[in-house]
């Protein structure tokens, strides 16, 4: 089973999208946000800052924490991204 990394968390959860689509938002190709979710290497700030703000339009609870670890109580979060819908 794939653990999930911060990363992966906050697009499956929090935006609910594939890595097509978080690439559009942050600017760059697929396999980059693949390499990025599976830890080989590092997202620059501009992919970070770009993902941040979208998430914060999508969602006004958004945490930029969430790139950092993952939420303890993820059922909550799970929630709110549901309400948006």
């Amino acid at each position: 089973m794939e653990s999930d990394s911060p990363l992966r968390w906050v697009r499956k959860t929090v935006f609910g999208v594939t890595q097509d689509t978080l690439a559009e938002i942050g600017g760059v190709s697929r396999p980059r946000v693949s390499r990025y979710e599976n830890g080989e290497g590092d997202p620059p700030f501009d992919f970070m800052q770009r993902v941040r703000a979208e998430g914060r339009r999508r969602n006004p609870a958004f945490s930029a924490d969430w790139f950092f670890e993952i939420p303890s109580d993820r059922a909550e979060h799970i929630r709110v991204r549901e309400d948006l819908q």
